[in-house]
């Protein structure tokens, strides 16, 4: 395989990934349920940002590359595949589900943020320091909306507690944040 076409494969990758995050993002959007948690909705939103954004660049340096479109209409189609079952997912869970959502999309960010580690070393093996530098910057987008779906998940499961009467002490969401905040900058130290 030739440098060009490991390049596309690895970008057609990324922005399949990615699509298909955007994607669950959307519909986790659209869901009367979030729409209850400002939280939720300011991180899904800032997400649904960046994901489109990292898309639009990945296909545009796909399509400025010699046989870079060619793979794209078939991992879109794979992608809606498995977005359809992530959105029956979505709709099978009767509780908590907005945290769930959070959950779920805190995962995915995180299955993209390493995909980015990988497309960023394979573009500095190949000499490819364009494509290496989108994706490091790509990967610093994500690791902040990382940090922002970790905070929103405390206060959304505290909400959603509340809201089925289902805790003794509703005011745990903002303690729950700091200490989870304080173990990875305790790890950072570490």
């Amino acid at each position: 395989m030739d440098r060009t076409a490991i390049l596309n494969s690895y970008v057609t990758d990324m922005a399949a990934v990615e699509g298909h995050i955007e994607a669950a993002v959307e519909r986790q959007l659209a869901s009367d349920d979030t729409a209850k948690y400002p939280d939720a909705v300011r991180v899904l939103t800032s997400l649904r940002t960046i994901l489109r954004s990292h898309i639009s660049e990945l296909e545009a340096f796909n399509e400025r590359t010699e046989g870079g479109g060619i793979k794209e209409a078939v991992k879109e189609a794979l992608g809606d595949v498995l977005g359809v079952a992530a959105g029956f997912y979505d709709q099978i869970r009767q509780t908590d589900k907005v945290s769930r959502m959070i959950r779920d999309s805190y995962t995915a960010t995180s299955l993209a943020a390493v995909s980015y580690h990988m497309l960023y070393t394979t573009a500095l093996a190949l000499k490819a320091d364009d494509l290496a530098a989108m994706a490091l910057s790509n990967l610093e987008d994500l690791t902040g909306v990382i940090g922002d779906l970790s905070e929103a998940v405390c206060t959304v499961v505290a909400a959603e507690l509340t809201d089925e009467d289902k805790t003794i002490d509703p005011t745990v969401g903002q303690q729950a944040v700091r200490a989870t905040q304080k173990a990875w900058a305790n790890a950072d130290d570490a």
